[in-house]
C-alpha cells in the first residue's frame, strides 16, 4: 500500500475538492464531492466527506493515509471548529477536524482557505511572504520564512479592529470617499454612480460602511475582488454600450455575471478598449493604496522590506492589465515589493489542496497547532 496524505479544499462554491499526495506532497488522485452533498446537517455532511475518503482509499486497497489536511473557507476558532462558514452558517459552531480525526484515527489539521494558499506558495519560495487570494472577496495571508501564519485570524471576537490587515485585507482595510473620489474622477468615472449601483445589490448589513461602521470609507473588497473589478467596470461605462461592439452575443450578456465578466473584461483590456483600460488602471490605482496601508501596519508589526507578494484567485490572472498601475503608484510612494502571480496558479495546481497537504505532513510531524 501507498502511503499518502489527504487534503480537503471544502469550499462554498463547487464543493470538496479531496486530493490524495504522496510523500513527495505531488498530486496522485483529485475528486470532488458536489456542493449537493452539503446536508442541511453537519453531522450528514462530515458523514458524506468521510463515505468520500472511505470509497477512495479501500478502492483497489491501494492507499494508506499518514494523516489529513484541510483548507477551509471562511474563520475559523482555534480548536478547529466553524466559526464564521461563508454561505454555510448552518454549520458554524461544528467541528470537520474533530469528525475526520474520530472517523480514521489520524492527525488531522485545518486551516482558513487563504491561510492555507499561503503556505502552499511559501513550500515553494521558502521566503517571508504576503499572499493575497481574490474571488467574491480579498483574502490574504502573511507567513514568515520559517513558515507560520502571523496574524491569524482565528477565535475572531466579531470587532474589526481585531482583525490584522494581513489576514482579512478586503473587510478590514477601509478605503476613503474623499480619496475614491478622486481616483474615480482620474479616469472620468463616477463614485457617485458606483454607489448607486451598490445601493441595488443584496449586500450584508456589514458593508453599509466601512471598517468599524465608518461612513467615511467603504470596505476595499467592495472594488477589489472580482465583483469589485465588475462594479468599477459598471460605474466608468454607466450607460454607454459601446463596449459591446468588441463583444459577441453571449459575451455581452454574461457582463451582469461577476464569475464571468471578468474574463471578458480582460479581453477588453487586451483590445485596448477605453473603457477596460480604464477600469484597470483605478483597479491598479484602488490596490496601490489599499496595499499602502496595508504595508504601513504590517512594517510596524515587523513585516521585511519589501517582501513580494503572491496573487492568487481568478481575478489575479488580470494582472497584466492591472499590475502595471498598481505597481507605478507603489513605488512612488516608496514600496519596492513585487506583485507576482501565485507559483501554484502559474503551474495549473490547486493551492489549497497543496497547502491543505502541507498541513497533514505538518500534523503528521506535529509540528503544528490546528
Amino acid at each position: 500500500m501507498k502511503d499518502i496524505y489527504i487534503a480537503l479544499d471544502i469550499g462554498a462554491g463547487r464543493g470538496t475538492k479531496i486530493g490524495f499526495f504522496d510523500l513527495e506532497r505531488e498530486l496522485i488522485i483529485e475528486e470532488l464531492m458536489p456542493l449537493h452533498k452539503y446536508a442541511d446537517n453537519f453531522e450528514d455532511f462530515a458523514s458524506n466527506i468521510i463515505e468520500k475518503l472511505l470509497q477512495m482509499t479501500e478502492k483497489g486497497r491501494k492507499y494508506h493515509a499518514l494523516a489529513i489536511g484541510i483548507s477551509a473557507a471562511g474563520i475559523l476558532k482555534r480548536d478547529g471548529s466553524f466559526q464564521l462558514f461563508q454561505n454555510c452558517p448552518r454549520y458554524n459552531g461544528h467541528n470537520i477536524k474533530k469528525a475526520m480525526e474520530e472517523a480514521f484515527s489520524i492527525p488531522v489539521s485545518i486551516d482558513n482557505d487563504a491561510n492555507v494558499g499561503a503556505l502552499a506558495e511559501w513550500s515553494i519560495m521558502r521566503m517571508e511572504i504576503l499572499y493575497w487570494v481574490f474571488g467574491g472577496g480579498w483574502g490574504g495571508a502573511w507567513i514568515d520564512r520559517n513558515g507560520n501564519i502571523r496574524f491569524p485570524a482565528h477565535d475572531w471576537d466579531g470587532k474589526d479592529r481585531s482583525l490584522h490587515l494581513t489576514n482579512e485585507p478586503g473587510y478590514a482595510i477601509g478605503l476613503d470617499k474623499w480619496k475614491l473620489k478622486t481616483f474615480f474622477r482620474e479616469v472620468n468615472a463616477s463614485f457617485e454612480l458606483f454607489e448607486l449601483n451598490l445601493r441595488d445589490e443584496d449586500l450584508p448589513e456589514t458593508y453599509d460602511s466601512g471598517p468599524s461602521g465608518n461612513p467615511d470609507t467603504v470596505r476595499a473588497e467592495l472594488l477589489l475582488s472580482g465583483p469589485g473589478r465588475c462594479r468599477l467596470f459598471r460605474a466608468i461605462v454607466g450607460n454607454d454600450d459601446f463596449y459591446e461592439q468588441f463583444l459577441d452575443i453571449h459575451e455581452a450578456r454574461e457582463m451582469t455575471d461577476p464569475a464571468i465578466a471578468g474574463q471578458h473584461i480582460s479581453k477588453l483590456s487586451r483590445m485596448r478598449v477605453e473603457s477596460a483600460v480604464n477600469t484597470d488602471r483605478l483597479y491598479g490605482k484602488l490596490l496601490a493604496e489599499a496595499a499602502r496601508i496595508m504595508l504601513r501596519q504590517a512594517e510596524k508589526d515587523g513585516l521585511a522590506k519589501d517582501v513580494p507578494i503572491c496573487l492568487g484567485g481568478k481575478p489575479s490572472y488580470a494582472l497584466p492589465y492591472f499590475g502595471p498601475s498598481a505597481q507605478r503608484l507603489l513605488g512612488k510612494m516608496g514600496y519596492l515589493n513585487y506583485l507576482r502571480p501565485s507559483i501554484l496558479d502559474e503551474k495549473g495546481a490547486n493551492a489549497n489542496l497543496v497547502g491543505a497537504a502541507v498541513l497533514a505532513e505538518r500534523a503528521m510531524k506535529g509540528i503544528y497547532s490546528m
